[in-house]
């Protein structure tokens, strides 16, 4: 199944292995949610799990998902870390002669 990356952040959100609880909770999230784009993108992504034969695959997309989105958190705040200190070194200046 392909996903764009804001389906997979809120599967990451709101998954769990059990399908059926997933699809479910996407319905509720979606009836909740006031933003339009968000009550589509909910919507959406519950209808498109809500198909019987996503059962054979789903447990372990969900799993293969998990580890994904932790590897992409873990590169956004490695990347975020040498952003700032890349920055805190500019804002310091040059180091003085003793």
């Amino acid at each position: 199944m392909k996903m764009n990356l804001k389906e997979m952040k809120t599967l990451y959100t709101f998954g769990c292995p059990n399908r059926e609880a997933t699809v479910e909770r996407l319905r509720y999230v979606a009836a909740l949610t006031p933003d339009p784009a968000a009550k589509k993108l909910f919507y959406m992504l519950s209808v498109k799990l809500s198909d019987e034969k996503c059962d054979k695959w789903y447990r372990r997309f969900y799993y293969n998902l998990r580890l994904q989105m932790q590897e992409y958190y873990q590169h956004k705040a490695v990347i975020m870390d040498s952003y700032w200190n890349h920055h805190m070194e500019k804002s310091y200046g040059e180091a003085d002669e003793v």
